[in-house]
Formats: C-alpha cells, structure tokens, sequence
C-alpha cells in the first residue's frame, strides 16, 4: 500500500508510542491491549517500507527515521488543532451574529421593521447588513459573506435554493395630470405617459423591459433612477409616471398621486430568501428567516 494512503489512526497510535517510548503505555491511554498497539505500528511500518522503532523489552526507541516521521506529524497534528480550536472559536461568534444581504427596495421598507422586532427578540443578537441588487448577492452568498438574501426570484440558479414568500407587483404612480381614473392600467396604457423607471441594475427594470419586450411595447421613458424612492418622489413633483414594485409604496412621500396597479399577467415577481445550496444556518439564522417568512408574509 502507497504511503500517501496511511491510515490516520497508525499515525496517532505512532504518536502515542514515540511519546511514551513504550507501546505499553501506547495501548493504556488509547484504552486498547498492548498487542493491538504493537500491530498498528507493524502496520505502518509496512506501508512506509522502513522500521520506525528499535524494541526492546524495556522501551521503544525510535530509529532516525522514526525522528523524521514524528517531527513532521507531531507539527501537522499541532496545526490541525490549532485549526480546530479557530474554527470552534468562529463557530461560537457566529451563533449570535447574523450576515444578511437585502435587495434596495425592501431594505427601504421592510428591513427596519423585522430587524427591530428582532432584537427585541434576541437582543445579544448582531446582525450585519449588505444591501445590494440580485446579482451581488449571488457573489456574496457563493463567498458566504453572507448566509441569506432578502430579494426577488433569480431564475435557474442550480446553485442556490429559492424561497418564495409573496407575490409582489408591479404599479405604476400617476400624478394627478397623467390620472384617468382607471382602476388598473396595462403597461401598454401606462407607456403613453412620460416614465420613471428604474436603471438597468435592477430586476424591476428587468421586469419592465421583459414584459415590453415580449408585447412590443415602446416606453417613453424620461427619468432612469437607482431606487424606487427617487422614483417615487419623481412623480409626486408630478414630473411623470413611476413605474415601482408594490412592495416601494410604504416610501410614499404623499398623497399628491394616485397607486394603480399594472394588470398584465406577467406584471409580478416572487420575492424571498435565496440561501447558497447546502449552507448550513446556526439557531439565529433560523429565528430571522422565520421571522422574516412572517413579516413578509403579511403581504
């Protein structure tokens, strides 16, 4: 058998008899007899092709190469607890402390609240929070910056689980001068007024373009903007119609428009938490994304 096939268990027993210099006292403190003992380390000395200890009957001494051996494993073994005793040390800090990712939108209107219940909740709680659209937070969930994403479906994503919460949908913000009175207007019908929209960033302008795309629709668009926010103070200075997810309303700055919901099928996305495939969530991870399920829930 090759050496680079050892078994790391002969390797342990070889440490505990080059430290005691007795397989006797090997086998005592690793509870086995001192034959079992004597047969690992027949073992390795086999798949290493060279003796590792002179016996006698009072000691096992080590041959030079038994030195080499033992030198060099007793310093991986050091390494590999030193390894361990970092990683237990991170895994207590992280129990309390959460890393999350949040789409714009929802961290403008929603986060605030599920966080402050919260840490009502678990106030020993720490959570870090990266806002960011749907195609950073694939980088950081894949680097594990971050455990879970707040945000909207990104479709064939092998490598991420998705979980819906809600539908949201998009509506159109119309100024009193654009306002026909129409319960719900189609895009086509709202493309007809001057439009703010999102940027290209963004899965809502994703959305907008897809639809238009799909049903030929030319979009007289004015303003181009980050946020929904500017969008929606935009059109309160009735500068035009915005163009927003449902979801963006709680910014409402006023009343100086009427909200009408865009009614073409496709005019929704699902909105939730994208979490990396086999990840493995602490306890308070998992007390947030239930929380976050309940707040979100509420529609």
């Amino acid at each position: 058998m090759a050496a680079n096939n050892v078994n790391l268990k002969l390797l342990q027993t070889f440490l505990l008899a080059a430290e005691y210099g007795s397989f006797r006292k090997a086998a005592e403190e690793s509870n086995r007899s001192p034959s079992a003992v004597s047969m690992q380390i027949r073992d390795l000395e086999e798949q290493v092709g060279i003796s590792l200890f002179v016996r006698t009957p009072q000691r096992a001494n080590l041959t030079p190469e038994g030195k080499m051996l033992y030198e060099q494993v007793s310093r991986a073994m050091s390494d590999v607890q030193t390894a361990l005793l970092r990683l237990s040390e991170v895994t207590a800090n992280r129990r309390g402390h959460v890393k999350i990712a949040c789409a714009p939108t929802l961290a403008s209107t929603r986060l605030g609240t599920i966080l402050a219940t919260f840490k009502l909740r678990y106030p020993r709680s720490v959570v870090d929070v990266r806002e960011t659209p749907p195609s950073g937070a694939l980088t950081l969930l894949q680097e594990q910056e971050v455990e879970l994403y707040i945000g909207p479906e990104i479709p064939g994503l092998a490598e991420f689980n998705f979980e819906p919460i809600l539908e949201d949908r998009l509506v159109a913000c119309l100024p009193a001068d654009f306002d026909e009175g129409g319960a719900a207007l189609t895009l086509a019908e709202v493309a007809q007024f001057p439009l703010i929209v999102l940027d290209r960033q963004t899965a809502i302008r994703a959305l907008v373009d897809r639809i238009a795309g799909e049903a030929q629709i030319r979009l007289n668009i004015q303003y181009e903007v980050q946020n929904a926010y500017t969008a929606i103070a935009l059109a309160a200075a009735g500068l035009g119609v915005a163009v927003v997810p449902n979801i963006a309303i709680p910014m409402l700055p006023s009343a100086e428009f009427r909200v009408v919901p865009i009614s073409d099928a496709s005019a929704g996305r699902a909105v939730g938490i994208l979490t990396a495939r086999g990840y493995v969530q602490h306890s308070y991870s998992e007390q947030l994304m239930a929380l976050i399920r309940t707040e979100l829930g509420k529609g």
